[in-house]
């Protein structure tokens, strides 16, 4: 009897043990501007298996961001999109858009700059008066920064969409647009070179450094529908950080990424992605970007915080 027990309990053991592991939980996951640092985040943190870790499978989608991204969240194309400017995503909540902020993403603007050919003479903003300057797409940060950095040398420029990085520096290096945006690590080598110079920052203008310019967002009806899932993800998103910042596999994956070397990748991260800048639990400066919203036409009338209070639903776990 007591050897039939134990062939019984191997048995139960061995059909557990045989029992398949539960199965990831699926996502699509906007990443605009494929090769940056900061949408690289979720790259990275696949790579380090720490979304695996967590039970979800992320699915990559790449956007040149902007209204793009936003309308694949609304359509719910895609579940999540990360990096994308709150300017774009007040002005669509403002005409009801089902949409929900998650998390901060970019906090100021030490990343983006814009450049000119070396041999066009414009050295600051001060001299594109009636010269083109790109951004990448209607209600992008970049959109948002390259108008108030137009406001603020007071020249009459024109701001122009010119879509993802790669596809800008042709326009500009073919003649067809004066002022170019880019993000580290491109170009880097150009300015080095002195093919290209830097005429204008995203932080030189100063009300933006505190600002929360860039989010991470979901539609409203999967929010209600997968909000375990999203906290989950949102809790392995800031693990993915913590490790980008930690590990020196992530350079390596930016390098590899981005077509660099190791040593501009490092550079790129470390002087023009502070961490903090990065933070994913506090939207800041949000009084500021209603403002915005209203000057340059984002909204058609003045709001207030309280208005769009609805459009914030913060799940990132704040550290401890």
């Amino acid at each position: 009897m007591r050897k039939q027990g134990l062939l019984a309990a191997a048995l139960v053991s061995a059909i557990v043990g045989s029992a398949p592991l539960a199965q990831a939980e699926s996502l699509k996951v906007a990443l605009p501007q494929k090769g940056n640092w900061d949408t690289g985040i979720v790259e990275f943190g696949m790579k380090a298996g720490i979304f695996k870790d967590a039970g979800i499978e992320i699915e990559p989608v790449y956007t040149q961001g902007g209204s793009a991204t936003v309308q694949a969240v609304i359509s719910g194309s895609v579940d999540v999109a990360m990096q994308t400017g709150l300017l774009g995503l007040i002005g669509a909540y403002a005409k009801g858009a089902p949409l929900r902020v998650i998390s901060a993403a970019m906090t100021g603007s030490p990343d983006l700059f814009w450049y000119a050919r070396a041999d066009k003479g414009i050295k600051s903003l001060k001299d594109a008066d009636g010269k083109t300057v790109a951004y990448s797409a209607a209600g992008s940060s970049s959109h948002l920064i390259v108008l108030s950095l137009i406001e603020q040398a007071k020249v009459k420029a024109k701001p122009t969409a010119t879509g993802g990085i790669p596809g800008t520096y042709t326009q500009v290096m073919s003649g067809q647009i004066d002022v170019g945006w880019a993000v580290p690590p491109f170009g880097l080598e150009d300015v080095k070179a002195g093919k290209v110079v830097i005429v204008a920052k995203g932080n030189d203008v100063p009300a933006i450094r505190g600002e929360t310019i860039r989010v991470n967002f979901v539609n409203a009806d999967a929010l209600t529908k997968k909000r375990a899932l999203l906290v989950k993800f949102s809790e392995a998103y800031a693990k993915a950080l913590d490790w980008s910042y930690s590990n020196p596999k992530a350079v390596e994956y930016f390098a590899e990424g981005a077509g660099v070397t190791p040593e501009i990748a490092l550079q790129s991260r470390d002087q023009f992605y502070p961490k903090d800048a990065l933070q994913p639990y506090e939207i800041k400066g949000l009084d500021h970007a209603l403002q915005e919203a209203l000057e340059y036409k984002f909204i058609p009338r003045a709001m207030t915080e309280k208005e769009v209070a609805g459009l914030f639903d913060i799940l990132a776990p704040k550290p401890k």
